[in-house]
């Protein structure tokens, strides 16, 4: 059980440095409020003007429900371990993983979700007070079925994420200064993942794209399982679909890391 503690370890910091960093979590939580209102009125004003109660596949209700819950499910699959790699291969600090017995996916793994641990129980919270808020006001009420299906699939979109940020983590070892890339990623990935604006706001050709790409699988999809848009189906399908993706991303970064660490120099540490 060695091997375990150690990983249990590197969950355990991770944890620490979410505590560590809990006000910085706070202002950023605020910050992704600020959309959420001005979508909000954005739709409002888009309902009103319109002749029709479905605009873009989803009822008023609905477009608010996936406004709401798009702000806190991109929150939740949100990273930012990619910029710690990029410093531990510039830095020379990826040394010591070649030759110490533990590997760097389980340690980035394990304190990946050491530090999604706090947010996400905040953020699980506040989405509880949003569903109990619209079921109060608008009888909105996702069955109990859909409920823990989307706390399924927010967990398989987590660790697809997290691989699919794995997989760009590892231009690292090619480009010395990557981080202005990453944050141009994230912006790109999050309008491709449905969290800003759904996905069929784009069109059907756009959408019959997403459709062959994981993107949609980490926000997009988990909402609408909720939001009731798709039937159990459906569902199913999806995860299945999710599954896949996984699977696909840790071979594609299993062969980029090891391409990546044939042209690794250590210059530091």
């Amino acid at each position: 059980m060695r091997w375990l503690s150690k990983y249990t370890k590197a969950f355990e910091l991770g944890f620490q440095t979410a505590l560590e960093y809990r006000a910085n979590f706070l202002l950023s939580l605020i910050s992704a409020a600020y959309p959420i209102f001005i979508q909000t009125f954005m739709w409002t004003a888009i309902y009103q003007n319109s002749t029709e109660s479905v605009v873009y596949g989803y009822t008023y209700r609905q477009m608010l429900a996936y406004t709401f819950l798009a702000g806190l499910v991109a929150r939740i699959v949100r990273t930012g371990f990619e910029y710690e790699i990029m410093d531990d291969i510039k830095n020379g600090r990826f040394s010591t993983f070649l030759v110490k017995p533990q590997g760097y996916f389980p340690y980035r793994l394990c304190s990946f979700f050491g530090q999604k641990l706090p947010g996400l129980v905040m953020i699980l919270g506040i989405m509880v007070i949003v569903l109990l808020s619209l079921t109060a006001f608008w009888g909105v009420a996702p069955q109990f079925y859909q409920v823990v299906a989307f706390l399924v699939t927010l967990a398989l979109a987590v660790i697809l994420n997290f691989l699919i940020f794995y997989c760009f983590s590892s231009v690292a070892f090619w480009i010395i200064e990557i981080g202005f890339l990453f944050e141009g990623i994230r912006i790109v990935t999050i309008l491709l993942s449905g969290g800003i604006f759904p996905l069929e706001v784009f069109g059907t050709r756009f959408l019959q794209v997403m459709n062959l790409l994981p993107f949609q699988y980490t926000v997009s999809y988990p909402i609408n399982v909720l939001n009731g848009k798709i039937d159990a189906a459906g569902i199913a399908q999806g995860m299945l679909v999710q599954c896949f993706w996984i699977a696909a991303c840790w071979l594609l970064a299993s062969v980029l890391w090891r391409w990546g660490s044939g042209r690794y120099v250590a210059v530091g540490g």
